[in-house]
């Protein structure tokens, strides 16, 4: 009987290529704020302009999150996503000013103000997360896995809340008035950076982490991972899978509902016509 012949086992060192690949997205904006550092020679201006290219990339990273999440995991083509963003916005501004924010007299405290702004981003994101299961339910179940039904149902969805917005809260404008606290700017390096801003980056900066942590390390993202990859597989082991999509469709609004809320502020006014048509 001949001998196996030997064999060690040997592992492939990555390349750097592959190592810096998870961190891609971080290093790409380094790499644009340093262009840009490059380019504009006064710091005071760079300074301005990377932190308010930052906010609006943010915002917008906030209000697509939940499209991401929709069509990432769902596999859903849901063009009704400026409903929610809309809806949101005029929640968020209705209950913002129901809670006295923005107003001469309130209180300028910046605990106060934020308590006021988190009431009013908690009940946006409420309705919107409600709206959502509605929508779920009887506009984009009957058509799951039929992407051209799907874009057709969820474009007649958008108009269908567009003229609701027309019918609550009228065609006009509505001015949004900022909380006392998140007016104004710091000043530094002879910058003045917007504080509504500075507060724009950070929340967005946390639902990233947010959303990253609970994706890639709780029981639950690996549930709606594997979900999407074989529910069959996850019904079998006793989860009711068609609940979890439904809270990530639910998830997914309330994220666009918090974007409405922010991005409503940063432009201190909005309009029917302009959100529902996003």
């Amino acid at each position: 009987m001949s001998l196996a012949p030997e064999h060690a086992p040997t592992m492939a060192r990555p390349s750097l290529l592959q190592r810096l690949e998870p961190h891609a997205p971080a290093l790409l904006i380094a790499a644009l704020a340093l262009a840009g550092l490059a380019l504009i020679p006064a710091l005071s201006s760079w300074i301005t302009l990377t932190v308010a290219g930052l906010a609006m990339g943010m915002m917008i990273f906030t209000i697509a999150s939940g499209m991401t999440l929709v069509f990432g995991l769902l596999d859903v083509i849901n063009f009704g996503h400026g409903a929610f963003i809309s809806v949101g916005a005029f929640v968020g501004v209705s209950a913002l000013a129901a809670l006295g924010g923005g107003a001469p007299d309130a209180d300028p405290s910046a605990l106060s103000d934020l308590t006021t702004l988190g009431l009013a981003a908690i009940a946006a994101m409420a309705a919107t997360a409600l709206m959502g299961l509605a929508f779920e339910r009887v506009i984009v179940r009957p058509v799951y896995g039929a992407h051209l039904k799907q874009i057709l149902v969820t474009m007649g969805g958008l108009i269908i809340v567009q003229q609701l917005i027309f019918v609550v809260w009228g065609p006009d404008e509505i001015h949004v008035a900022r909380p006392e606290s998140l007016k104004g700017a710091w000043t530094f390096a002879g910058a003045a950076v917007e504080k509504y801003r500075v507060m724009a980056v950070g929340l967005g900066l946390a639902l990233f982490l947010g959303l990253r942590w609970l994706m890639r390390g709780t029981k639950v993202g690996l549930l709606v991972r594997a979900g999407v990859e074989n529910g069959e597989m996850v019904e079998a082991l006793g989860y009711d899978i068609r609940r979890l999509f439904i809270a990530v469709f639910m998830a997914g609004s309330a994220l666009a509902g918090l974007g409405g809320v922010m991005w409503g502020l940063y432009q201190e006014v909005i309009t029917a016509p302009s959100y529902a048509g996003q």
